[in-house]
């Protein structure tokens, strides 16, 4: 008579435990173990493209800093190599022990057993197994390409929508009966900033006029004319709303006088002034003794600047409240009052409240409403992206497919014996489900993992092989930023596409007949 014991309940909660506690110790040290080989191949690049771009660029390093910057190259890859090589002895010192402990419990579940084996078979399975591996760096790739991706665009975007927030502020104000075109006297738009500074949230107000003119170089009437926008703004007022004043290049004056104006870098350059010449300015059409003409008025240029924005610096120029009013003969009235808050994500909040407080006569937009189609097309453009890389987890779960199928076909007289056994329709499914289970989840933590520590090199160290145009861009390199919910979106739809592959496969698997499977040579 056997004096076996049955185990404990308890033991088989702990050996499952240990199973899923030990599987992620070893998903985690491998994680580190190919970030690490990442940051080396980071590294080779850094070192040969960097020398090479920095050799064919316009200032050709001396040779004490190449020889500062090659040492210091050779060290940060140095370290790489032992960080990986220490990491890689973890891993797989892990692995070896964990076999060894697991060898003399209960796996953490019948299914998951069997998935693991079919998964990582050696004997006659080799080709099965290399297509899970393809499938689990396809997934990877797919992954690690949209985080680094979507994570540029959001810096792209958030960089440009700062940009633009900054020039055009994040409310405006204006009247609800004509636009820009009519006026708001000096009394009215002073209450309106009254009611907008005792609003919680806004931090600053500031009464503007926006005018569509022509400048020209000479008064002359044949003298080629270049379109733009003139704003008046209030210089004591206008630094706590916008930063257009904080781009004045150095050796400009960012608060013109009296018959002073600070020109876009692009609308000068075209002009073809600089810093301390004139520019005529064509104002409004007045009747005169000779009949109806313009009022053109000589303005001295005292700055430059340059938002990075090539609109804004082609086709913008400000100057005081005073000589613009002179100009279009507004005596002291303004056309518009922008606004500028402490968070531009909740300005819709801001905006609600603040209306409730603006009479009928006027209305606001918010700065994503001031510029609708410009957001939509990043927004589009996002998008579309993401579904296009999408595309590289979809070919990877097609692999998904072919593993589980061949693993199926495989497999048909195991499953025929499981199922004699007493394994259920359900076991079997939960089987092949596990497959595409594990590899998502490898393939989806590497791609993670990849791809932050290349937003990482991104955001410090590209500077290293190129820098962008900050004449084209606005910006000198590529800006990045990582949102966490972005990734767990991206993670959610890879680990989906995975499983919902592996599920017809498991569903066929499920249905065999054991009677035929076991006839199955």
């Amino acid at each position: 008579m056997s004096n076996s014991r049955p185990a404990a309940p308890s033991s088989g909660i702990l050996a499952r435990i240990g199973g899923w506690g030990s599987d992620i110790v070893l998903l985690a040290s491998f994680l580190a173990f190919t970030t690490a080989l990442v940051e080396i191949l980071i590294s080779i690049i850094v070192l040969i493209v960097g020398r090479v771009m920095a050799s064919q660029g316009p200032l050709v390093m001396s040779a004490k800093e190449a020889h500062e910057r090659l040492s210091s190259d050779l060290a940060t890859m140095g370290l790489s190599f032992t960080v990986a090589v220490v990491l890689g002895a973890i891993f797989f010192g892990i692995g070896v022990l964990r076999r060894r402990l697991l060898a003399r419990f209960v796996e953490s579940g019948f299914e998951t057993f069997v998935s693991k084996r079919y998964l990582l078979a050696r004997e006659g399975g080799a080709l099965v197994s290399f297509i899970s591996v393809v499938s689990v760096l396809g997934v990877s790739v797919g992954v690690m390409a949209l985080v680094v991706v979507i994570s540029v665009m959001n810096g792209f975007d958030r960089s440009l929508v700062a940009k633009m927030m900054g020039v055009f502020s994040h409310i405006e104000v204006a009247s609800a009966y004509g636009g820009l075109d009519v006026t708001i006297p000096k009394r009215d738009y002073e209450k309106i900033i009254e009611f907008a500074l005792d609003t919680p949230g806004v931090t600053g107000a500031a009464p503007l006029i926006q005018r569509q003119t022509l400048f020209q170089t000479d008064a002359g009437v044949g003298e080629s004319k270049v379109g733009g926008l003139l704003r008046g703004v209030d210089l004591d007022r206008e630094e706590q709303v916008s930063s257009l004043m904080q781009n004045v290049l150095p050796g400009g004056n960012p608060r013109p006088g009296k018959r002073e104006i600070v020109l876009g870098s692009e609308l000068a350059r075209r002009l073809g002034v600089m810093v301390g010449e004139r520019v005529y300015v064509l104002g409004r059409v007045v009747t005169t003794a000779n009949g109806a003409s313009p009022r053109i008025t000589p303005l001295r240029v005292v700055g430059v600047f340059r938002s990075g924005l090539y609109d804004v610096d082609s086709g913008v120029a400000y100057s005081n409240m005073e000589t613009v009013q002179s100009l279009f003969v507004m005596q002291d009235a303004a056309n518009a009052i922008h606004i500028k808050t402490d968070d531009p994500d909740n300005v819709d909040l801001i905006a609600y409240e603040l209306a409730g407080k603006l009479p009928n006569a006027f209305s606001l937009r918010t700065w994503a409403q001031l510029n609708p189609e410009f957001f939509k097309a990043l927004w589009i453009e996002k998008v579309a992206m993401f579904i296009i890389l999408m595309l590289i987890v979809i070919v990877a779960a097609f692999n998904i497919i072919g593993t589980l199928v061949m693993t199926v076909i495989q497999k048909t007289r195991e499953i025929g014996i499981l199922k004699s056994m007493g394994a259920t329709n359900g076991a079997i499914l939960r089987i092949f489900l596990s497959h595409g289970f594990y590899i998502g989840t490898i393939g989806t933590a590497l791609g993670v993992s990849w791809g932050i520590w290349i937003c990482r090199f991104v955001e410090r160290d590209i500077d290293k092989i190129f820098r962008l145009p900050p004449g084209v861009y606005g910006l000198d390199r590529l800006p990045v930023i990582v949102e966490p919910h972005v990734v767990g979106f991206i993670s959610a739809c890879a680990m989906g596409i995975c499983i919902l592959a592996s599920i017809i496969p498991s569903y066929r698997a499920s249905r065999f007949n054991p009677v035929e499977a076991l006839r199955h040579e």
